[in-house]
């Protein structure tokens, strides 16, 4: 009986102890095997360990870091350990690589693996790219039929030859891209921003969107397809200006005065030519020379504009601390407040970057032009512009002399307006001259865009309703 109570206690020590160390090697070893496997699924919680092992995966590996690989191509390349840190890969073609995934690309846009899928692959047909950074990315031939780029950045990409039929490129840049024989039937092109290097003479295209919706609106051509170079020819003078868009006065605010920046550093011929509302976004026309490299510009002025609303932020903010405190120091002296309590009729409040943040109408108008804008300028151009009127097509001798004395007589109205509001006065005046420009052109799709623009910076004089009937009589004339 000893000997038996001997060996059942030694089976219950050991099994005891085998079950201490399964606990003990399942409390460790468990999560480390859960946060393997999460890394390996490139969940977004662990991407600091998973880019740390990368890092020190690829000690030994074929390294690219820093190096400039434009245009190189990597097609069909084991490229597991390659490290790509800081590289420049423009059109640097990833078709078929093999364990790019594998690869330490920390600083480029293969750390977005919807975005290193899309360049190893080539297929995105229908699903969404909206808001990435595509910049440079290659990509002919790819199948993007119906994909939502919305938002996204495919500036300097090569989409030689793409299939981009029905696809949504809204708000899209698309900055010094190849487009050469890519397949656009049905796209929405709605605010998309090209310029003057994007070759569209052999785009495949029989239609496109030109309104953001679910379906996409304003269909063009109405009906049938377009003819041989139409497509080319009616979208190409678009390029002329740099489109940025914004969501907010405070946005816009920012952009002019990156502009403004940028001209007094000695870039002159940056000019605002005026923005049109589409919906609950602006776009902002500014032209660039045509030797500049638009695509730096772009960037330069964007990075300007985000330093400015930074900027311009804190200073709405300052100012409305101050007049809080002004309103508390009257209150506790009992003094009426009316006169203060008017001042600040004219406050909206704004959404910017999640924040509520407080605006007054004078303060946004004072930062966005600034005080210097010469009302005896805008007088000048408009007069100039309505002795200057050129050939507009189908309008009678009659249409036109009605259009030059509408032009004068905005010119009088628009005297009238305070300094204050030079800045929508000199809106008004850049709409105008954009709107006879794009008439002169005989393009009826984008002088109704440009149109809506003008009446859009006629609107925000609403003091001033004069000026309002004015426009509303020159777009008459212009069949709108």
């Amino acid at each position: 009986m000893a000997v038996a109570g001997a060996w059942a206690g030694a089976w219950a020590v050991a099994w005891a102890g085998a079950w201490a160390v399964a606990v003990a090697g399942a409390i460790f070893f468990l999560p480390a095997f859960f946060i393997a496997w999460r890394i390996r699924k490139e969940d977004t919680l662990f991407a600091g360990l998973r880019q740390f092992g990368l890092q020190i995966g690829s000690l030994g590996g074929a390294n690219f870091r820093g190096a400039n690989l434009t245009e190189a191509r990597f097609r069909g390349t084991h490229l597991k350990r390659a490290r790509f840190s800081v590289s420049e890969l423009k059109r640097a073609n990833f078709r078929d690589a093999k364990h790019l995934e594998f690869a330490y690309a920390k600083g480029t846009s293969l750390e977005n693996p919807r975005v290193r899928r899309l360049l190893v692959s080539g297929e995105g047909a229908g699903k969404s790219y909206a808001g990435l950074n595509l910049k440079g990315a290659f990509l002919a031939e790819a199948r993007l039929g119906g994909a939502d780029f919305t938002e996204a950045d495919l500036s300097g990409a090569d989409l030689t030859h793409a299939d981009l039929r029905d696809a949504r490129l809204v708000k899209t840049q698309l900055i010094g891209v190849r487009l050469t024989r890519a397949r656009l039937t049905g796209a929405c092109i709605a605010a998309w921003n090209i310029d003057k290097s994007v070759d569209l003479r052999e785009i495949d295209c029989d239609h496109v969107f030109l309104e953001s919706g679910d379906p996409p609106k304003f269909r063009q051509p109405p009906s049938g397809t377009f003819e041989p170079d139409e497509f080319s020819k009616l979208f190409q003078e678009m390029t002329e200006t740099m489109d940025f868009i914004v969501h907010s006065r405070l946005e816009l605010a920012a952009l002019l005065q990156a502009v403004r920046k940028r001209r007094e550093e000695g870039a002159e011929e940056l000019q605002v030519q005026g923005w049109e509302q589409k919906g609950d976004f602006a776009v902002v026309h500014v032209a660039a020379p045509p030797d500049a490299e638009r695509e730096r510009v772009y960037e330069e002025l964007q990075r300007e504009k985000e330093v400015a609303i930074k900027l311009l932020e804190a200073e709405y903010k300052a100012r409305l601390l101050g007049k809080d405190e002004q309103i508390h120091s009257l209150e506790k002296r009992g003094v009426r407040l009316e006169n203060l309590l008017s001042d600040k009729g004219n406050t909206y409040i704004e959404s910017v970057g999640g924040n509520a943040v407080t605006h007054t109408q004078t303060i946004t108008d004072s930062t966005i032009i600034g005080a210097t804008l010469n009302q005896g300028d805008i007088q000048g151009r408009l007069t100039n512009l309505a002795k200057n009127i050129g050939a507009l097509p189908a309008a009678d001798t009659e249409a036109k002399a009605k259009l030059e004395a509408l032009v004068a007589g905005l010119a009088e109205e628009l005297e009238k307006v305070p300094q204050e509001q030079a800045g929508d006065a000199e809106a008004v005046t850049n709409m105008l001259e954009r709107t006879v420009a794009d008439a002169e052109k005989g393009n009826p799709s984008l002088l109704k865009g440009t149109i809506e623009g003008l009446k859009h910076s006629a609107r925000s004089l609403e003091g001033y309703p004069a000026v309002l009937e004015v426009v509303t009589e020159i777009a008459k004339l212009f069949g709108e």
